[in-house]
C-alpha cells in the first residue's frame, strides 16, 4: 500500500471527524480544496446515505454539508483501505450519528471507491457491498 494513499486517506477522516464534531463543513472543505480535483466527480447512488450525483469541489463539499443537515453527533471511522495501484483504492468505513430531528441511531457500513489523477480525487463512488466496489474500478492491475 502506497504511504501516498493511507495518508491521504487518513487526513479525510480527520477532517470529517473534524468537521463532524464541530458542526462545521470548514474543516472538510480546507481538506477538498487541497486534495480533491475541481472536475471530481462523486456518485453517491441509492445505496448511499445521500444519494445523487456531485461535481467538482463544491459537489464534495455540498455532500457532507448534505449528511450534516440530517444528521447530528456524527462520526466516521475507517475499517479497511484496500488498494488495487496508485490512483485507484476502495476504503471501508464505518459511519453514524443520530438523525437531526428524532435522535434515532444511524450507523452506516459503506465502501468508497476512489480514483486518482494527480494524487487528487478524480472519481468518488460509494456502494454497499465490497465487490461492487471492487469491480467498479476495475481489475488490479
Amino acid at each position: 500500500m502506497s504511504r501516498e494513499n493511507a495518508e491521504l486517506v487518513q487526513k479525510a477522516v480527520a477532517a470529517l471527524n473534524e468537521a463532524y464534531a464541530e458542526d462545521d463543513v470548514a474543516p472538510w472543505r480546507r481538506h477538498v480544496e487541497r486534495h480533491v480535483d475541481p472536475e471530481a466527480v462523486l456518485d453517491a447512488g441509492a445505496d448511499a446515505f445521500t444519494e445523487g450525483h456531485w461535481r467538482g469541489q463544491d459537489g464534495a463539499i455540498g455532500f457532507v454539508a448534505n449528511q450534516m443537515e440530517v444528521l447530528k453527533e456524527m462520526w466516521l471511522r475507517l475499517d479497511e483501505l484496500i488498494e488495487l495501484d496508485q490512483d485507484r483504492f476502495v476504503v471501508a468505513i464505518t459511519f453514524g450519528g443520530k438523525a437531526r430531528h428524532t435522535s434515532i441511531p444511524v450507523e452506516l457500513h459503506p465502501f468508497h471507491a476512489f480514483r486518482l489523477r494527480d494524487g487528487r480525487v478524480l472519481e468518488w463512488r460509494i456502494f454497499r457491498k465490497r465487490d461492487e466496489a471492487l469491480e467498479a474500478l476495475g481489475p488490479a492491475e
